[in-house]
C-alpha cells in the first residue's frame, strides 16, 4: 500500500488559494459567519463580569456560548468542507436541521470546542484548590498537550461527516491520522500563526481602552476580533478538508464515490 503523506508547504499554498476562492464564491456565507462571531462576542460582553467570575455560572455561560456558536456555525463549516472537497458552492446561510448530518456534525463540533477549553477549565480548578504554581502549570501543560493531540487526531472527522462519507467514524479518523499528528500540527501552526499574531497585536495596540464596555475602542476590538475569528475559522476548515483528502483511506474513497458528477 502506498504511504499516505500530508505535504506541508504544498498543502499550505493550496489552503490559502482555496481560502481566497471561498471568500469570493461564498461571500454571503462568510459575512454570516462574521456576524455570528460578532453577535456572540457582544452578547458575552453584555453579561456582568461578576457572573463570569463565579465558578459554576462562568462554566455554564462558557458552555452556552460554545453551544450557540457551534449550532450557528455548523452550516457554515459544513459548506466550507463541501466547497473544498466537492467544489460545491453554498450561496446563502440556512440552518438545515432536517439533514441527518446536521445533528451529528453539531455534536462533534461542540465536543471539539469543549475539549480545547478543558485545559483552561482545569487550570481554574487547580488554582481554586490552591495548588502550587509549578504543579498547576504542569497539570495545565499536560492537559493542553492531551487536548491538542486528540483534536489533531480528529482533524479529518468533520470533513468526512460534511461530505457524508459512510466511513466517517471516530475509529477511522484515529486510524487515518495515526503517525501524522506532527505534520498536521505544523500545517495548522504555519497557517494560523500570522492571524494569531495579528490578534495579539491588536489587543496590545488597543490596550486598556478596549476593556471599557461600550467605548469606541471596545467596539473596534469586537469588530476586529470578529474578522480575525472568521478568517481563522474558514482557514481551519479548509486545512482540515485538505488533510482529509490527503490522509483519509476508506472514508476518502467512499466520499469520492458519492461526489456529484
Amino acid at each position: 500500500m502506498r504511504q499516505r503523506r500530508l505535504p506541508i508547504l504544498p498543502t499550505l499554498v493550496a489552503a490559502y488559494r482555496d481560502l481566497g476562492r471561498l471568500l469570493t464564491a461564498m461571500r454571503a456565507l462568510m459575512l454570516s459567519a462574521f456576524f455570528i462571531m460578532l453577535a456572540t462576542s457582544v452578547a458575552a460582553e453584555l453579561v456582568p463580569q461578576r457572573l463570569w467570575d463565579q465558578e459554576l455560572a462562568g462554566e455554564a455561560l462558557g458552555f452556552a456560548q460554545n453551544a450557540v456558536e457551534a449550532f450557528l456555525l455548523t452550516p457554515i463549516v459544513i459548506a466550507i468542507h463541501r466547497f473544498v472537497i466537492h467544489d460545491k458552492v453554498t450561496p446563502n446561510y440556512t440552518v438545515p436541521i432536517g439533514e441527518p448530518v446536521f445533528g451529528t456534525f453539531f455534536g462533534w463540533l461542540l465536543a471539539l470546542k469543549v475539549l480545547v477549553g478543558l485545559p483552561f477549565d482545569l487550570l481554574g480548578v487547580v488554582q481554586a484548590l490552591n495548588w502550587s504554581l509549578p504543579a498547576s502549570m504542569l497539570a495545565f501543560v499536560l492537559a493542553l498537550i492531551a487536548a491538542v493531540g486528540v483534536s489533531l487526531r480528529l482533524t479529518i472527522l468533520l470533513p468526512a461527516l460534511a461530505v457524508e462519507a459512510p466511513g466517517a467514524t471516530l475509529s477511522h479518523a484515529l486510524a487515518d491520522t495515526k503517525g501524522h499528528v506532527l505534520r498536521v500540527l505544523a500545517l495548522f501552526f504555519l497557517a494560523l500563526a500570522p492571524w494569531l499574531a495579528a490578534t495579539i497585536g491588536g489587543v496590545l495596540l488597543l490596550s486598556r481602552g478596549a476593556t471599557i464596555t461600550g467605548s469606541p475602542l471596545a467596539m473596534l476590538s469586537l469588530v476586529m476580533g470578529g474578522v480575525l475569528q472568521t478568517i481563522m475559522l474558514a482557514l481551519t476548515a479548509v486545512i482540515a478538508s485538505h488533510a482529509f483528502m490527503a490522509l483519509a483511506a476508506q472514508v476518502k474513497r467512499a466520499a469520492q464515490s458519492h461526489a456529484p458528477a
